[in-house]
């Protein structure tokens, strides 16, 4: 009995049923277990999603933030507004050595001063934040000592979300015979003529396997989320 009408003429079924046909059954086959190995992995995404809970910082600099299961939220100490940590992982090679396999990290939120007063002609004055850098390396420098061989690695302006811009700098230190790699961004909300107080964003993360160079702080591991999903106000992005 055919299922459609004969004046719309042949249906999909009639069109597609000898090819259906040649491509034989081991095709088929294959083709249902990569759809499935796709569901399977959407799914898992959406799983390891709604594991993520939302930080909401409120003040006069109010901001939030998500993190999974594999960050901790610490106290707060002075200064700060918001303080996440990751334990290190060790892991037992073939020949029982126990070896680092992911490395510590610390993720410190600070009020970053009031936003610039001069504006600039597009956006954010970004240009600005480069000179309150300065000071703030100067700070960290003294912070860490001499004997923790501090090297600024590179900074410049940076994009962070679609909606904020600010200024980063990455270093280097020497902390318990180990290199640790450092990540510092004066962050605004990139709308010109912006009076939202600054946001001072600290990340210092162990050299391991999951972060092996100076440019992969901040962009792998479980900091990364903390990190670049943090947004102005009280709605994630």
């Amino acid at each position: 009995m055919p299922i459609a009408r004969a004046d719309l003429g042949p249906s999909a079924v009639d069109l597609l049923g000898p090819w259906a046909r040649r491509v034989g059954r081991r095709r088929w086959t294959v083709v249902g277990v990569l759809v499935a190995a796709v569901a399977v992995a959407a799914v898992a995404f959406a799983l390891s999603r709604s594991g993520d809970e939302q930080l909401v910082v409120r003040g006069p600099l109010t901001f939030n933030t998500r993190i999974d299961d594999r960050v901790t939220r610490e106290p707060a100490q002075p200064g700060e507004l918001l303080r996440l940590a990751v334990a290190a992982r060790y892991a037992r090679g073939a020949d029982g050595e126990r070896t680092l396999s992911r490395g510590a990290e610390e993720l410190v939120y600070r009020d970053g001063g009031p936003a610039p007063s001069r504006p600039e002609p597009a956006g954010a004055p970004i240009a600005q934040l480069a000179i309150r850098m300065v000071g703030v390396m100067r700070r960290v420098r003294a912070e860490l000592g001499p004997d923790a061989r501090f090297q600024l690695r590179g900074e410049g302006r940076v994009k962070i979300g679609k909606d904020n811009a600010g200024w980063l700098a990455r270093y280097q230190f020497r902390r318990g015979g180990r290199t640790w790699f450092g990540v510092r961004v004066l962050l605004m909300p990139d709308v010109a003529g912006t009076r939202s107080r600054v946001l001072d964003l600290s990340l210092r993360s162990q050299s391991s396997p999951v972060v092996p160079n100076i440019r992969l702080a901040g962009s792998n591991g479980p900091m990364r989320t903390p990190f670049y999903g943090v947004a102005f106000g009280t709605e994630a992005p």
